[in-house]
């Protein structure tokens, strides 16, 4: 399960003895950082017999681990959970239009947590054929030049280049020139820039092209449908899916025209 950033998921737990919810004689969870730290012990809540929940804030973005222990019974488990970065919960399209493409009432929150799992993969899928779409920070290492391609595009904001090796030379962001189209970053004196630099910007659009937004929604009802066994027949003389194997699923044709892709047969 993944969380926006900045809120509190509940996690929870059960103590059974023999199958039955047992209260234990002490129950604690401690938490497993993304970057390698463990925040704990908490005492969680006690919902009654057996059932305990802890609401947890986390302050960092990626994996984290939970890991209940008892005793009186001896026993632990775990569970993961993952935390979007900052604004990492915004898609290509927002939950309000997710649902009105499914026909779901907007007061009908029951999926909404599927639906927005979908949403990630429909974003990540938009992204790798239409560019940079959603405002995300990148760091990447370029060996320098007299130009670094930067690998998100459309780059918005170049925030800092700096020298990785001891007695390197940085850049100043002010001294260069951040072409937003292409991601090439160039000094404005026409001077080299001597790597290795690590260069940090932000990536994305400040506006979501009508003909993605479409594909994103096409694609966001197929896998729906698809998930659901809910499709249609495949057309006659042909499908209308293409098979990728980045993703693992299949691809409407259709998304893939809306996303740029020329269709085959077409010079």
């Amino acid at each position: 399960m993944t969380y926006a950033f900045g809120a509190a998921p509940r996690l929870s737990t059960e103590v059974r003895v023999g199958g039955v919810l047992t209260d234990a004689s002490t129950v604690s969870l401690s938490i497993l950082l993304p970057d390698g730290t463990v925040d704990g012990p908490f005492t969680p809540v006690h919902d009654g017999p057996g059932l305990y929940h802890h609401d947890y804030p986390s302050t960092q973005s990626g994996r984290h681990v939970a890991r209940w222990v008892t005793a009186g019974p001896v026993g632990a488990d775990e569970e993961v959970f993952d935390v979007a970065a900052l604004w990492g919960e915004a898609g290509v399209i927002s939950l309000r239009a997710a649902k009105k493409q499914l026909n779901i009432d907007e007061d009908d929150t029951d999926d909404d947590e599927e639906i927005a799992d979908h949403l990630r993969s429909v974003t990540a899928v938009c992204e790798r054929y239409a560019g940079a779409l959603v405002r995300a920070t990148h760091t990447e290492k370029h060996t320098g030049g007299y130009a670094l391609a930067l690998n998100h595009v459309p780059a918005l904001e170049l925030v800092s280049v700096v020298a990785i090796r001891t007695g390197g030379v940085g850049q100043d962001v002010a001294d260069l020139d951040l072409d937003g189209p292409t991601g090439i970053v160039t000094r404005l004196d026409g001077g080299k820039m001597y790597g290795p630099l690590r260069a940090t910007y932000v990536a994305g659009r400040t506006d979501i092209p009508a003909n993605v937004s479409q594909a994103a929604k096409i694609l966001l009802q197929h896998l729906w449908e698809t998930q659901r066994g809910t499709m249609g027949g495949v057309r006659t003389g042909g499908s209308d899916e293409v098979y990728d194997p980045r993703f693992g699923f299949s691809i409407p044709r259709r998304v893939l025209e809306l996303l740029g892709e020329q269709p085959p047969g077409i010079a």
